[in-house]
């Protein structure tokens, strides 16, 4: 049987939108109608796959990702999209799915806008006008990104609320989309995070209490309200039977200005345009337009909690000393989320000696209030017996020092170049200022000076362990080893109750 897989992707710019028509159920409801009316289609078993506030320059989308996995696996017989920009915008990435791996696995495509089926298009000499759309798409999705952020910018100076979801407590107003209203069913438990943190409590006993009365929480409502699915953990793919609130939620919630009733925007600036990475800039340059929607805390007690959690980051580990190498990386088995980090340091009556005892613990994973938690030591000892292999593996000859990020940057203007040349010819062919016989050799050229450069990334990608100088690890200490081993081999840690540790490397 022909496995569909429907590919479904919306945006945060798509948020912004006022066209009903790129909603992920119309985007549903068009691709399944086109699905009943196409005979080589029907009766087939259809797979959705559905990426909700991702931008199409991202590759690490989830269910992108489960796609892809999918197509290696031989689970999909046909992909069916509304148009290529809900795929990929990424014209290198998308015109080797079209032109290469697609083709390869035997794999349909079909992107219904775009006018575009694979199966149809075989035997015909080259889909140009397709591949050539994608990188239009590419070379102005740059400009696209710049024009909607200044779209936006001018909005949020108007006081509108532009974020696709209100923050717990509020819910998005159904006649007016920029603006949110009062949530009765989880207000109180904002109200009452600020007041716990006033009489004293900390982020963490504070969500201890609200686990203990069993209070809703932020993924729970999302659900509710229909906004997100949470079924699955992102890390180990278990299923989450439990939602518990953490410090970090209650951290959030009580940092969130909107609770006074402010609108606070320009608090954080992209890296690039068009990417997903954000920096927090000063508060001197936030911008704050005062009584945009109605309050659930006063000025007041916002301000006199953040100065209480200002004075509490005095207790925070900030030492190198106490800092733990397996940042990141150890998870709890039995819910999917991050461990925690704990350097205690001892010092006992009869010795001057301090003594540093480092553990991981997951605090919502309790046992007669006892938390799964594992000693580094232990995790550490069944690591050594790889480090001697890692050692011989990863000698680096002498002298060999290379800056990778630069080298790459400078293939990566060389690539746009011959990206841009290779619309300069395709918008002469279809002048006809050149044959198609000229056309399609120098677009072969092109394209084989950008496997080069792609294979020469590639090459120094794997030559070098990070953009600074590499050192040579055999001379390296005990612990540094153990550092460069797990920053390189080990992806994550999984740490049981029972005391099972599994290690998955890179």
């Amino acid at each position: 049987m022909n496995r569909i897989a429907i590919y479904l992707r919306l945006s945060e710019e798509d948020y912004k939108k006022t066209d009903e028509s790129i909603s992920i159920v119309n985007q549903r409801d068009y691709i399944r109608s086109y699905i009943e009316n196409e005979n080589s289609l029907k009766d087939s078993e259809i797979e959705e796959y559905i990426d909700d506030g991702y931008s199409a320059t991202n590759t690490n989308r989830p269910s992108f990702l489960r796609l892809v996995d999918d197509i290696k696996n031989g689970r999909v017989g046909t992909i069916i999209v509304k148009d290529m920009s809900r795929f990929s915008r990424d014209y290198i990435l998308l015109g080797d799915y079209l032109s290469n791996i697609l083709p390869f696995l035997k794999i349909r495509f079909i992107a219904i806008n775009d006018n575009y089926d694979s199966l149809k298009e075989q035997g015909n000499g080259i889909d140009t006008d397709a591949q050539f759309k994608t990188l239009y798409y590419d070379l102005f999705s740059k400009e696209l990104s710049e024009k909607v952020r200044s779209s936006l910018k001018q909005i949020k100076s108007q006081g509108k609320n532009t974020n696709w979801s209100a923050p717990f407590g509020y819910i998005k107003d159904p006649k007016d989309k920029y603006h949110i209203i009062i949530d009765k069913k989880t207000a109180f438990i904002v109200k009452e995070a600020f007041y716990l943190l006033l009489k004293g409590y900390s982020c963490i006993q504070v969500a201890n209490i609200f686990n203990e009365k069993g209070y809703i929480t932020r993924s729970e409502r999302k659900e509710e309200l229909k906004l997100s699915d949470y079924a699955k953990n992102l890390v180990t793919g278990s299923e989450i039977n439990k939602r518990v609130w953490t410090n970090v939620c209650i951290s959030q919630i009580t940092n969130n200005e909107l609770y006074t009733g402010d609108y606070v925007y320009n608090k954080y600036k992209e890296t690039k345009i068009g990417g997903r990475k954000r920096i927090l800039l000063p508060e001197e340059e936030w911008k704050i337009i005062p009584n945009t929607h109605e309050a659930i805390i006063s000025r007041e007690a916002f301000d006199e909690v953040k100065s209480i959690k200002e004075k509490r980051k005095f207790y925070v580990y900030t030492g190198k000393k106490n800092s733990s190498i397996f940042s990141g990386k150890i998870f709890c088995k039995e819910c999917g989320r991050p461990m925690s980090f704990r350097c205690d340091n001892i010092q006992k009556k009869s010795s001057d000696k301090e003594y540093k005892y480092k553990s991981y613990y997951c605090y919502f994973c309790k046992a007669e209030k006892t938390p799964n938690n594992v000693k580094e030591n232990v995790i550490i000892e069944l690591i050594k017996p790889k480090l001697n292999e890692f050692k011989v593996q990863n000698t680096v000859r002498e002298g060999r020092t290379i800056n990778y990020e630069n080298i790459r940057e400078d293939i990566q203007k060389e690539i746009s170049v011959l990206n841009c040349n290779l619309q300069i010819i395709y918008e002469d062919y279809k002048k006809h200022s050149i044959s198609k016989e000229e056309y399609l050799k120098e677009k072969t050229l092109i394209q084989d000076k950008k496997i080069l450069l792609e294979n020469r990334i590639d090459e120094f990608k794997s030559d070098i362990v990070n953009s600074e100088q590499e050192t040579d690890s055999t001379v390296l200490d005990e612990e540094s080893l153990l550092k460069a081993y797990v920053n390189n081999s080990i992806d994550k840690i999984i740490v049981s109750r029972a005391g099972e540790i599994e290690i998955a490397k890179i």
